[in-house]
């Protein structure tokens, strides 16, 4: 199961996680989140772990990180693992846990492997 937009694709992977691939060379924001939710409640309204892909060249900006910090927002991860690509990212990621720390557990990785087995623990 899976919907997708040009800026990610969202799929349910065994049951276990949501699956979040963004798009390269795009900025990610507010709507793209809110459609993202449209598709999780379309997939059933699950409450499960997340793991996002983020490629190079793909963003966000602050607007969206202080959003989507909040479990009000972004209602049915249970956990958000994400997986970065660049040195720019990383600073991101150590920004947004700064400055808008996120309501459920977060953490950030380089591979998708490491993601997986920290983020099974919310299975």
């Amino acid at each position: 199961m899976n919907k997708e937009t040009h800026k990610f694709k969202l799929s349910i992977i065994n049951q276990n996680y949501y699956l979040v691939e963004i798009s390269d060379d795009i900025e990610f924001d507010i709507d793209d989140l809110k459609q993202l939710i449209i598709f999780q409640e379309e997939l059933g309204s699950q409450f499960l772990p997340a793991i996002v892909i983020c490629p190079p060249n793909a963003t966000t900006n602050n607007e969206c990180l202080n959003f989507i910090s909040k479990n009000k927002n972004n209602p049915f991860s249970k956990a958000d693992a994400f997986v970065l690509s660049s040195l720019s990212h990383k600073i991101l990621a150590n920004f947004y846990l700064k400055i808008s720390p996120p309501e459920r557990p977060t953490k950030f990785f380089s591979d998708e492997e490491s993601a997986l087995k920290w983020l099974s623990q919310f299975f």
